[in-house]
């Protein structure tokens, strides 16, 4: 969505792992998450932090995006991609979460 609309030039994600394992499998993903983004002449900075519960997004607009359950609140696919919501994540199944999204200036 920030690829598409507003000004957006820096994202910042602020995020936790459960361990050290977890923290470096999630950094090869975002790393290739960021590498997209680049494309788009949007950097990623991402931050791991091991007293954060809630994920929180923060935009170089001033804009800032916070997940009561971090970014897997969408329910996985399992390699199933022949089913409704592997591609439009509009019918795919979520988990209940809290987002606040609100000007930071």
């Amino acid at each position: 969505m920030i690829a598409k609309v507003g000004d957006c030039k820096k994202l910042t994600l602020v995020t936790a792992a459960d361990d050290e394992e977890q923290q470096q499998e999630n950094k090869i993903l975002l790393n290739q998450i960021g590498d997209s983004l680049f494309e788009q002449g949007i950097l990623l900075s991402v931050q791991f932090s091991p007293t954060l519960h809630d994920r929180e997004l923060k935009l170089s607009n001033g804009w800032v995006v916070r997940m009561g359950r971090g970014l897997d609140y969408f329910q996985s696919v399992a390699g199933n991609y022949f089913q409704l919501g592997a591609n439009d994540l509009d019918l795919r199944p979520c988990l209940e979460t809290t987002i606040d999204i609100f000007e930071w200036e």
